[in-house]
């Protein structure tokens, strides 16, 4: 079983397995009509957010602005979520399911080379960092805002690197952690690079990124799957 690293933090890191699932606040038990009602109102409030933050951004955006988009009231909101980042943080969550199986694709080649993971920059990577740009966005304004994102923006990373769990094989033991550190380098430089360009707005050459792209992923992948040396 694979374990990971959790960075220390002011409050715990959940974990991502599958299914969102949602934020600091913890639902209290309920029946199934009063935890039906609970779900529309979370995820009413997490729309309601994108559409503000998508307006105002980050900075200008007050959770004020946010209850009132949702027609709620302070006290529901924090019922849900602990404050800005926190919404923030959540929305970006709601994403990791796409992002689990954008990595999951790698393990899919039918060998490992460059064309294959190319086109899987090209066609799967690229587009998710377009579609879930406002997502993206938030969550690195408020990981610089509280330390707790950050934390938890650590552990998304390390699932990231879940997906490419065949790669790994090999590193066991006293590799272990060179193995998981070298594949969630690969996975942040990839992930600072689609920021900058395609959420923030850096020009690049789109063919010459893929290419650059291509060849280093094609090289550390087949390092991570050959194991540790000596």
């Amino acid at each position: 079983m694979w374990t990971f690293p959790v960075p220390s933090a002011n409050r715990p890191v959940r974990a991502y397995h599958g299914a969102v699932t949602g934020t600091t606040a913890t639902a209290p038990p309920r029946n199934a009509f009063r935890e039906q009602q609970w779900r529309e109102a979370h995820e009413r409030y997490l729309d309601c957010a994108r559409q503000v933050f998508g307006s105002l951004g980050y900075h200008a955006a007050t959770v004020a602005d946010i209850v009132a988009a949702a027609n709620g009231s302070r006290a529901t909101f924090y019922a849900h979520f602990r404050d800005k980042a926190d919404i923030a943080a959540a929305l970006f969550e709601r994403v990791l399911p796409a992002g689990a199986a954008m990595y999951g694709r790698i393990t899919e080649f039918p060998e490992l080379n460059r064309e294959h993971v190319r086109r899987w920059l090209d066609e799967h990577v690229l587009p998710f960092w377009a579609t879930y740009g406002v997502e993206i966005d938030l969550v690195n304004h408020a990981m610089a805002a509280d330390p707790g994102v950050a934390a938890r923006h650590y552990q998304w990373g390390m699932e990231a690197v879940r997906q490419l769990r065949p790669y790994l094989a090999r590193w066991t033991g006293e590799h272990e952690q060179a193995g998981l550190t070298r594949a969630l380098l690969l996975v942040l430089q990839l992930e600072r690079l689609c920021y900058h360009w395609l959420v923030r707005g850096v020009e690049h050459e789109r063919g010459m990124v893929l290419d650059i792209l291509a060849d280093l992923w094609v090289r550390e992948l087949a390092v991570l799957r050959e194991g540790p040396r000596g």
